[in-house]
């Protein structure tokens, strides 16, 4: 069964943009697409225009996690923290319906 992902970034205005503009790359949301287990990512802006959530759907935790510590070993963190005003955020939630 599919489980969803809802992250929350707290970043600077800029940090929101640059993250937008990352996903845009050929290593932002092209890779995330391309991952075993990926089946959907929004990408939301609060109002606040500098926290970003993104709301996700995978085939399982397990599929999303080892993409998350692909993401971690590639360096995404170091691309991240610089942007970021706070930690990262992200909870699972299963479907009920």
């Amino acid at each position: 069964m599919s489980v969803y992902v809802i992250a929350e970034f707290p970043f600077s205005e800029k940090g929101a943009q640059e993250f937008m503009d990352w996903t845009k790359s050929d290593d932002g949301y092209a890779v995330t697409k391309a991952w075993a287990g990926f089946e959907l990512i929004q990408t939301l802006l609060a109002e606040d225009n500098k926290t970003i959530y993104l709301y996700e759907k995978w085939a399982s935790k397990e599929e999303h996690q080892g993409y998350l510590n692909m993401r971690v070993e590639g360096g995404l963190m170091d691309f991240l923290g610089p942007r970021l005003e706070g930690e990262f955020k992200f909870q699972y939630f299963n479907d009920v319906d």
